[in-house]
């Protein structure tokens, strides 16, 4: 009688005002199952590999957004195929990835990869990219915020890293964070798109430039910078916080102690961080860094009558963003517009997976993955504009690559 109650239940709420029943998502029947099919961009490397079909055995990721991030795991056949069936209907994140010997291009280690956000369907297209060489990139970004006993965000830094073989000069370079995230409450992502994936560059409002006349400030290959929020040991609020006392860089603000020792990166963008500290951002900003340009000739881009600037994408170097993936536990439904891309693929296909509160002390970051090294033991890092790939979540490191 009890089991017949509540069979019961659902069917009674038909009769009940106010309420509707939405027939579930049958789009993706799991009987007829996904094709999955991986191609190389380049379509000349791909010749050459033997890979014109398809790239084989390469490694495929399938994540239910809604649900704790476990990615399913298959792999490519010879002719670039992989075949998933019995998985629930839904927006998926759907990541590649393959690394071949060196012997096969160039002599050394090389990695291809792709990226993207979609309904699942009977078939999805994946075109995978090779890794670039050389450039100054984004190498770690902690956002910290504070420890399980106090909110503070002002242990935040950057660290960038010289990727290349010749001396990069920071001087004038910006670094801030451009319009895009995972969504919004308020506005639907395709009334966000042109600003959020605009091809002629990163639509930003907030970012930082530094110091120097042209060569004041010169990066050696293989030397990593680190850019504080705030330039003073933080350790001493609570042991585990980081010292950034000797920070290369902090930003300027209004309302902070200036470190008389570490040079200052004035805000140069149409907006200013209210808490007068720089610019406060997070996993899921999309964070840039950008060759030298002169603020007050970007062109001005006009959103919910707020300016913004464009940074153009020819001076783009590098672009990273992420969102909160717990292993352990579903993504928490704040957010209405679940949005396919955070920003233009041009810059960053997949955002990185970031568990920041995970570990209870608020100690972990992420880091860009070393690729490789060369004979001189000079680690070259991971750079596929995927940062699904690029970027793997471990304890805080400023100024040293450990991963």
């Amino acid at each position: 009688m009890w089991l017949a109650a509540i069979a019961l239940v659902p069917f009674a709420a038909c009769d009940t005002p106010g309420v509707t029943l939405v027939d579930p998502d049958i789009s993706n029947p799991s009987d007829k199952g996904t094709t999955i099919h991986v191609t190389l961009e380049d379509s000349a490397l791909a010749e050459a590999l033997g890979w014109s079909q398809g790239v084989p055995n390469a490694e495929v990721q399938l994540h239910r957004v809604v649900e704790a991030f476990q990615p399913d795991v298959v792999f490519t056949d010879s002719a670039g195929n992989a075949y998933v069936s019995n998985l629930l209907p839904g927006f998926y994140r759907i990541a590649v990835q393959k690394s071949i010997a060196g012997s096969l291009v160039g002599g050394v280690e090389r990695v291809f990869g792709d990226g993207l956000k979609q309904q699942l369907a009977n078939r999805v297209n994946l075109a995978m990219r090779i890794d670039e060489a050389g450039s100054l990139v984004i190498s770690e970004f902690f956002f910290g915020g504070g420890t399980p006993e106090i909110q503070y965000p002002w242990d935040a830094f950057w660290e960038l890293y010289n990727n290349s073989d010749t001396t990069i000069y920071l001087d004038g370079m910006l670094l801030g964070y451009a319009f895009g995230h995972m969504g919004s409450a308020l506005h639907t992502c395709a009334e966000q798109q042109p600003y959020r994936e605009d091809p002629l560059g990163l639509v930003s409002r907030e970012f930082h430039q530094f110091p120097g006349a042209g060569q004041d400030h010169p990066v050696a290959p293989g030397q990593a910078v680190v850019i504080a929020l705030d330039a003073v040991d933080h350790s001493e609020v609570h042991p585990t916080l980081p010292d950034l006392s000797h920070a290369d860089f902090e930003l300027e603000g209004v309302a902070d102690t200036d470190n008389p020792d570490v040079p200052n990166m004035p805000s140069v963008g149409p907006g200013v961080h209210p808490y007068g500290h720089g610019m406060i951002t997070s996993e899921s900003s999309v964070k840039f860094v950008a060759l030298p340009a002169d603020p007050a000739s970007l062109a001005v881009v006009i959103y919910e009558a707020y300016d913004f600037s464009r940074i153009p994408a020819e001076l783009v170097l590098d672009v990273q963003h992420a969102g909160l993936m717990d292993p352990n536990s579903a993504p928490h439904p704040i957010l209405v517009h679940f949005c396919h891309r955070w920003v233009n693929r041009e810059f960053d296909r997949l955002e990185a997976a970031s568990y920041s509160l995970g570990d209870n002390d608020y100690t972990t970051s992420l880091h860009r993955r070393i690729l490789r090294h060369t004979p001189d033991g000079r680690a070259v890092l991971q750079d596929l504009n995927v940062s699904y790939f690029d970027f793997v979540a471990g304890r805080y490191s400023p100024g040293r690559i450990e991963y």
